[in-house]
């Protein structure tokens, strides 16, 4: 047999093998969502909003990041329970003096991503105004 018969008869199986690898690749990095970028200021509180739409109960780690990596907070091994949502809070107060302006990103890790619906908003402390608001897709 010719070699590149064998490696055309090999084709699909390494096909499958790739696609499998993938999926396994994927399923270990599941629950893992990192949100785009906000800025914050003094007198802002920064709300990460995650809720539980699946059928099983989720474990969430969230940890808030600054623009140079640090940790500006971290909240680990909170459970949300089917149909209920938890918040985490980041008071722009306690990261920041006044006057000064920081971008901050979230990571949420789960023990699963299915059914888990997550948002951050930015609001006023004095007014509870909303600011800025997204969902994670």
């Amino acid at each position: 047999m010719k070699p590149q018969t064998e490696i055309k008869k090999l084709r699909p199986s390494l096909a499958l093998i790739a696609i499998f690898s993938l999926c396994a690749a994927a399923s270990a990095q599941a629950g893992f969502n990192s949100f785009r970028p906000v800025g914050i200021t003094f007198g802002q509180t920064a709300r990460v909003t995650a809720a539980n739409t699946g059928t099983r109960t989720i474990i969430v780690d969230w940890t808030v990041l600054d623009s140079e990596g640090a940790v500006l907070a971290q909240l680990v091994g909170q459970v949300i329970d089917p149909g209920k949502m938890l918040s985490f809070d980041l008071n722009a107060d306690d990261v920041v003096r006044e006057g000064e302006r920081i971008q901050i990103r979230v990571v949420i890790s789960a023990n699963s991503s299915r059914g888990l619906l997550a948002s951050t908003e930015v609001f006023e402390n004095a007014t509870g105004k909303t600011t800025v608001f997204f969902e994670i897709q």
